[in-house]
């Protein structure tokens, strides 16, 4: 499945080969995600046999660790997976729910009947 901005959303295939953290990615870069719980998503990862010097430390953060450090930390290790955070104003978008892309039936099906 694609994203509304052109990056991967993840398809069942793939959140069976990354996550969590891949299925994090989207509601933190809209700002649903809390800090403190992003060291269990990296347990998480690394649980699931994903293995990195990064996410290893992330993982043994504590929760009452400065949440700038931990979402420098979960940011590093998204980008050692490969993981590219998506636009932050269409991450929020897609989290409402709304559709920022054009509607190109719209436009089509007056230029039909025009």
């Amino acid at each position: 499945m694609a994203a509304i901005d052109g990056t991967s959303e993840p398809d069942g295939s793939f959140r069976s080969a990354c996550p969590p953290l891949l299925e994090e990615a989207w509601p933190y870069q809209a700002d649903r995600v809390c800090p403190e719980g992003l060291p269990m998503t990296a347990a998480q990862a690394l649980a699931m046999g994903m293995n990195s010097p990064v996410l290893r430390e992330l993982a043994g953060v504590l929760r009452h660790a400065d949440p700038r450090g931990i979402r420098d930390t979960f940011e590093q290790a998204l980008e050692e997976r490969g993981i590219v955070l998506p636009d932050h104003h269409l991450a929020r978008l897609a989290s409402h729910g709304e559709n920022p892309a054009p509607d190109h039936n719209a436009e089509t099906s007056s230029a039909v009947q025009g």
